[in-house]
């Protein structure tokens, strides 16, 4: 049992009592900032920075057809995951606009691609409302331990950074805003380069005034999750700026390694409904809670077990889940080709549908994803699964935004790309080892993106692994179902990032191409 979700910021174990009322503050949907009124009390305080938190978990804030597709888990997968080479959704489904996404063929009139960009300017928005109320009535937080305003600031501008790095990646321009800027008023526009250096000064600032892991509570981010946003930003500088940064990467991995180090003994059991075991202190450096009665949400991994899985109720009991699925993305025939047998991390179910897809609105073609389950780690290394751990959709597990694994790789695409102080090729080495695969004897470009792929598949990654080793766009690489070919097609260059959706065009302009 997660009792620890129900609190999620965990403050109430801490020793002051004036935080007793906290419990539950993350169950709410998130506050419009411009209805915010007087803070008058320092739970008051605690539960705006939960609702930052809870951001990344509920939906509401933002106008959508419906109301779960738009949580930001969701938007952000379906962008980095659906056009690429390791999932799509078939038309079954039959969502205006899913279909953009699968074929890499979106236009600014794409409505999945407004929702994913007001969810980050929301989640901005909510930051920087925080921080003025932080600024302006912290004295009423007691100051110790992690709540101090200090450690609330840094918090805050790290999850902001959080939502920068997304709209960098995605989409390539965006507006600038903090806590200083003045609200009903346009603010300036930042280009890639712009917002890049910007969140990298910011996120610099905030870091050392982060709780280190091991002193953190369960679902709050830590000192280690901050390098790790780092590092996942200075990874993609040549993307987003024409200049490269691999230096940067590996030192902010290294401090990383200085405190966690060690990579969960069993791959699957990352991503099953005891999964928090592994959250903040362990290979899950950033991993957005999740529970099956108080944190729950149609996004994370919820979408991308119960919202995936096909099949009749013996079936789904196996994999702890008590109703029906919704039958919705599948396993590309690339990611289950790469993913050979003898890999312990080849979490795919082929039952009887085909490996590769001819056709979309055959909902028995392409494997299923079991990666993500309804079970608790016990049941699941016992195969004790005579009932289902869960009775509705909604799935326990922790959403891994950020792994250990991920810092090893990272490493490895450093050392290849000329940085000191590495060890890649012992670092992709260990990711290996615990899959049971064989060393690998030297680093190229191309078995780090085959092992990124294998590692990190349906993590929402994907996206931007392929457009930073220059095999998105174009026609170095097609995969099925790419630019609208059951055999793959090229897609034009410029679709290395999203269009502005027509509703900001006014104000942002368009980028190149679109």
């Amino acid at each position: 049992m997660k009792l620890s979700k129900y609190i999620v910021l965990g403050a109430i174990a801490l020793s002051s009592p004036a935080f007793v009322a906290c419990v539950g503050d993350l169950d709410v949907t998130p506050e419009n900032p411009t209805t915010k009124t007087e803070i008058s009390t320092a739970e008051e305080l605690y539960g705006e920075l939960a609702g930052i938190y809870g951001g990344l978990v509920f939906e509401g804030g933002i106008t959508v057809d419906d109301g779960g597709t738009g949580v930001y888990t969701r938007q952000l997968w379906n962008l980095q995951e659906l056009c690429s080479d390791e999932t799509l959704i078939g038309s079954n489904w039959a969502d205006g606009g899913i279909n953009e996404l699968v074929y890499s063929t979106w236009s600014p009139d794409n409505h999945w691609l407004y929702e994913c960009f007001s969810r980050f300017n929301y989640q901005i928005a909510i930051v920087n409302q925080f921080l003025r109320d932080l600024h302006k009535y912290g004295s009423l937080l007691p100051g110790s331990d992690n709540l101090s305003v200090e450690v609330f600031d840094a918090e805050a501008r790290t999850l902001r950074a959080l939502s920068y790095y997304h709209m960098i990646d995605i989409f390539g321009v965006g507006p600038w805003t903090t806590e200083d800027s003045p609200v009903g008023v346009t603010p300036p526009t930042y280009d890639r380069k712009q917002l890049f250096e910007a969140v990298v000064e910011d996120l610099a600032n905030a870091i050392p005034n982060l709780v280190p892991a091991s002193q953190q509570v369960y679902g709050r981010l830590s000192r280690e999750a901050g390098y790790m946003l780092l590092a996942k930003l200075y990874l993609n500088a040549e993307v987003y700026t024409g200049e490269p940064r691999w230096q940067d990467c590996a030192n902010a991995c290294n401090e990383i390694r200085k405190t966690i180090d060690t990579l969960a003994p069993t791959y699957k059991y990352l991503f099953c409904a005891t999964n928090d075991k592994y959250v903040g202190n362990g290979e899950i450096i950033w991993g957005i809670p999740q529970d099956g009665t108080t944190l729950t949400t149609y996004g994370g991994t919820t979408y991308i077990s119960g919202g995936s899985y096909r099949g009749d109720s013996e079936l789904l009991k196996t994999l702890g889940l008590a109703v029906s699925g919704w039958e919705g993305p599948r396993v590309r025939e690339e990611l289950s080709k790469a993913l050979l047998p003898n890999d312990a991390r080849r979490l795919i179910y082929e039952g009887e549908y085909t490996e590769d897809i001819q056709d979309l609105s055959d909902k028995n073609q392409g494997y299923m994803c079991v990666k993500f389950v309804y079970t608790p780690e016990d049941d699941y290394k016992n195969e004790k699964q005579e009932t289902p751990y869960c009775n509705t959709i909604f799935n326990p597990a922790d959403f891994p935004l950020f792994r250990l694994a991920d810092v090893y790789l990272m490493l490895a695409e450093c050392e290849l790309n000329g940085a000191q102080g590495c060890n890649g090729l012992e670092m992709m080495n260990r990711v290996r080892q615990r899959a049971g695969l064989a060393d690998v004897r030297t680093l190229t470009a191309e078995n780090i993106l085959d092992e990124r792929m294998c590692e990190l598949y349906w993590e929402g990654h994907r996206r931007s692994d392929l457009v930073r080793f220059g095999k998105f766009a174009g026609s170095n690489y097609n995969w099925s179902w790419k630019g609208a070919n059951a055999n793959g097609a090229n897609v034009q260059a410029y679709r290395n990032v999203y269009c502005v959706p027509t509703q900001f065009v006014s104000t942002l302009g368009q980028n190149p191409g679109y």
